[in-house]
């Protein structure tokens, strides 16, 4: 897991930087996301054969994580291109409902083992694993449950702030004779939890930047390029505004309702 650290860093680097030139309106800004997501996946499929290679080391816990990582990357991949084959959603949900099931049993054997020596660890570990278990829950349930996710993402992030204060709190904890931090701790557990996190994370900022408009929406060229003339027409003064908006924004709040609309009917 160590050795692949550096190529996290540079992914989540390189995802950063693809979402700031998507909300600068550039279309290869979406392509870039796009095209991490599938070399998140080559990393976990690369994983899981070194595992499969290596018998006498067999974790089948770590093996279906791995499966379930690779799935739901290359999908969501394929989705940035707009790539859409049968049954694409059950797959989605089944390897989502794979994770939650690894996840769940790590918690499971993570509290029974850490709670004779460590209550307020043990707590801190339930925390974590429970809000990424919804965050996972959130993502996946959304063609089948729509009003559920958005429901699970909020609980998913109280618990996440609750794991955050309580370990800014206590920055030293013991288990036994090892003293360390919290997330020190979860990170011997040798899963992929802190990463999936990290990115839940990550696009949990950004969406609630965006819902409060310090940050911009992210596009793709999705966007008909009628819309980007109208936005050039205003930049040069050549539209008016009617009843306090521009034409581009008119534009842009009608064709916004429009993919909204159709997400939900059709969910790609």
């Amino acid at each position: 897991m160590k050795k692949y650290i550096t190529y996290y860093y540079l992914l989540f680097v390189l995802l950063v930087m693809g979402a700031f030139a998507s909300m600068a309106q550039n279309s290869y800004g979406f392509k870039i996301m796009g095209v991490i997501a599938f070399v998140f996946g080559l990393l976990f499929l690369t994983q899981l054969v070194y595992l499969l290679k290596n018998k006498s080391k067999v974790d089948y816990l770590i093996i279906s994580e791995l499966i379930g990582l690779f799935t739901i990357s290359i999908i969501l991949g394929l989705r940035v291109f707009y790539i859409h084959f049968e049954l694409v959603e059950l797959l989605f949900g089944l390897a989502g409902g794979l994770l939650v099931a690894v996840y769940s049993i790590k918690v499971f054997k993570l509290f029974q083992e850490i709670i004779k020596k460590n209550k307020v660890l043990a707590w801190l570990a339930f925390c974590f694993y429970a809000a990424l278990i919804l965050y996972i829950l959130s993502m996946t349930v959304t063609p089948f449950l729509p009003l559920f996710s958005e429901v699970f993402g909020i609980i998913a992030f109280a618990l996440l702030v609750i794991f955050v204060v309580i370990s800014y709190n206590k920055k030293e904890l013991y288990y036994g004779a090892e003293k360390g931090t919290s997330i020190s701790f979860i990170a011997k557990s040798k899963d992929r939890s802190i990463v999936l996190m990290s990115l839940f994370l990550l696009f949990t900022v950004y969406m609630g930047l965006s819902k409060l408009e310090v940050l911009p929406k992210m596009y793709s060229d999705e966007f008909p390029q009628a819309y980007f003339e109208l936005v050039n027409k205003a930049e040069v003064g050549k539209d008016g505004i009617d009843e306090g908006k521009y034409k581009h924004e008119e534009f842009k709040e009608q064709f916004e309702k429009f993919l909204e609309n159709a997400e939900r009917r059709y969910v790609w």
